[in-house]
């Protein structure tokens, strides 16, 4: 089916495992590439994941890795008929994204979007507001009101903001989630 291919040819493949067992598949994998010797064909095995972070009643920050896509894995790899079959027949993967048997390499373009989420999702959590800053409030009832930053508790994820209500600065108690710093 397929033929021994260079080292050079190795492309990254999208695999279907069944959901929330991808790190399961993952060490599965790591575990047969060694026992078959596929070290070679087999390069490397990625799971898309990013830290949340939330917040539980007693305002303890947890921070977890999320699956991006659960359900999927990536796997940069040469396809020959044995690495194809190892990878295949791995538990709990149901087959290669593709056409039929024949599985189809990621597009470089769908490489880089996947590095941008990445980047992205990183960015998402880290905590970017200071005393001074000008924020907007996004939660009722002080939703688009404007307000400064008078302090900050990283704790607690916790701001207190002057928002002018009735002519008067008034300091608001706020979740860092319910507001944006203002560009």
């Amino acid at each position: 089916m397929f033929s021994s291919l260079t080292w050079s040819n190795a492309e990254w493949y999208v695999i279907r495992v069944i959901s929330w067992t991808e790190e399961n598949v993952r060490q599965s994998l790591l575990q047969r590439r060694e026992t078959f010797s596929l070290e070679d064909y087999i390069l490397e095995i990625f799971v898309p994941t990013h830290d949340s972070i939330s917040i539980k009643a007693s305002w303890e920050k947890v921070k977890k890795k999320k699956n991006i896509f659960p359900g999927y894995i990536l796997v940069k790899m040469i396809v020959t008929n044995e690495s194809w079959y190892i990878v295949r027949n791995t538990p709990n993967v149901t087959g290669f994204l593709g056409a039929g048997t024949v599985p189809v390499p990621v597009r470089w373009e769908e490489l880089d979007k996947l590095k941008w989420i990445l980047s992205e999702k990183s960015e998402e959590y880290k905590i970017n507001i200071k005393l001074g800053d000008f924020v907007i409030i996004s939660t009722w009832p002080f939703e688009g009101s404007e307000g400064k930053v008078i302090e900050v508790n990283e704790e607690k994820w916790l701001l207190k903001v002057n928002v002018n209500l009735l002519g008067r600065d008034t300091p608001v108690e706020l979740d860092f989630a319910n507001v944006k710093v203002k560009k």
